[in-house]
């Protein structure tokens, strides 16, 4: 096997490196570097959350309770949130794709578009990195010790993932799947968290059960911005998301192998957590307040246990963190932004005339608003209810329209990212039954509040 001995050049990219992109949201007035002590039960998650909703600077806690000197870490709380400065709301998403930080909705969303029909360009192997700076194993593990933060009264308990990114591979090896989904500390060595089987981490798990086997996994935490905003898109199943992060860069991402397992991981990823998923051994897990803004208390239940073997990590390391509830926050910024770019994608493919798709931030992943081109629409001579039906037959069937159960259509004089014009085209021109179609054939995900 051969091995690159130099990594590639960012060039200043800061969705290529994570540290990058903390230095520029510094530089451009985007980020706030808090030094007094601040405690993680609760009040660091109030100040995150607080931020959310008035779309001000990220947070970085250099200083909370019971951090290790130079240790385990600190903290970045609304990673990828919206931002008030004048003229960039969506710097934090434009800056984690390489894009200009006064790009806007309709940029990004193209960009991405743009990048799924480029060729994937596969990570670039290296000895070590800085995520080998530090090194711990074994029974020296004690998730306990480090200042996880409890981020509402109501969670089952402390979360560490909110923001990392999973990395399990099928047991050829063939399939390597890049993902986020949260995950609850459950004693000293290990975290408890869902593996739907509908999404891949659960498809990957199944084939390492059906060989009577635990689940290889390691978790990093600060890779390359680029890569956690592919982390939460609805990739087909089967497709490395490594190379869609390489197409998205224009190079590929320096990885090095982890210490316990087989898996490839970012070479200046902030902190790497090894180890297994077990096949067998489950612990209750949640309740979390979800996404949409709601928690059901008490709805904690049995989730696969993921068992931890080897921490590495890089000097002073930081902790990106996502504290869901009320929008806006990271769910709506990659989840259903990058949900949306792969909705455009697919009518693409199948020949509809879809000029743009929107998850509008205050729906909480559950809308998508498609926008129609006229002419286009006109030159196909259907109706209506057909063309209603084809559009959500297309959507509903994939993979991201298990996510979202709304679908609305507006034509070329509604933006799609403006909620305003949203609300008028649907208040204004939907006639509820006349211009309402169901899809029921189709399930939808279970955390969405009403199902």
């Amino acid at each position: 096997m051969a091995l690159s001995s130099h990594p590639s050049q960012s060039g200043g990219l800061s969705a290529a490196s994570f540290r990058q992109y903390v230095k520029e949201l510094a530089e451009e007035g985007d980020l706030l570097s808090i030094f007094k002590e601040v405690d993680p039960r609760l009040e660091l998650a109030a100040i995150v959350r607080k931020v959310y909703e008035t779309e001000d600077k990220a947070p970085l806690f250099e200083n909370i309770k019971g951090r290790q000197q130079n240790g385990l870490f600190r903290v970045l709380g609304a990673p990828v949130g919206a931002s008030s400065l004048p003229g960039k709301r969506f710097i934090r998403i434009a800056k984690s794709l390489g894009l200009p930080s006064e790009s806007s909705g309709r940029d990004i969303i193209y960009a991405i578009n743009r990048a799924k029909k480029r060729q994937p360009i596969a990570p670039r192997k290296f000895e070590t990195g800085p995520v080998k700076e530090h090194k711990i194993f074994g029974d020296e593990i004690d998730l306990e010790k480090l200042p996880v933060p409890l981020f509402h009264e109501d969670d089952g308990g402390k979360y560490l993932q909110t923001f990392g990114m999973y990395i399990v591979q099928s047991p050829d090896g063939s399939w390597v799947n890049w993902s986020i989904t949260r995950g609850m500390v459950n004693g000293k060595r290990s975290l408890a968290g869902p593996t739907m089987s509908a999404q891949d981490i659960g498809v990957i798990r199944k084939m390492w059960q059906d060989r009577g086997e635990d689940m290889p996994f390691s978790l990093c935490f600060g890779v390359p911005p680029a890569a956690i905003m592919v982390g939460g898109m609805p990739i087909p199943k089967g497709v490395n998301e490594s190379g869609f992060v390489g197409a998205l860069l224009g190079q590929p991402v320096d990885v090095v192998k982890s210490e316990t397992n087989n898996i490839w991981v970012p070479r200046d990823a902030e902190i790497v957590l090894e180890g297994v998923v077990s096949r067998t051994e489950t612990a209750d897990e949640g309740p979390f307040v979800e996404y949409h803004g709601h928690v059901f208390p008490g709805s904690g239940k049995p989730c696969p246990v993921f068992n931890i073997d080897a921490i590495t990590y890089r000097d002073d390391p930081i902790l990106p963190i996502c504290v869901a509830g009320r929008a806006t926050e990271e769910s709506e910024t990659v989840w259903a932004l990058t949900q949306a770019a792969e909705v455009l994608n697919i009518c693409e493919a199948a020949e509809l005339p879809i000029e743009m798709v929107w998850s509008p931030f205050e729906s909480h992943c559950l809308w998508f608003v498609l926008q129609v081109n006229w002419s286009k629409l006109r030159a196909l001579q259907t109706n209506m209810k057909d063309f209603c039906e084809k559009v959500g037959h297309t959507v509903f069937s994939t993979k991201p329209g298990f996510y979202i159960p709304k679908i609305y259509l507006v034509g070329e004089d509604i933006d799609p990212t403006n909620l305003n014009e949203l609300i008028w085209a649907e208040a204004t021109r939907c006639q509820p039954e006349i211009n309402e179609f169901f899809f029921d054939a189709y399930g939808n995900i279970p955390l969405i509040p009403y199902n």
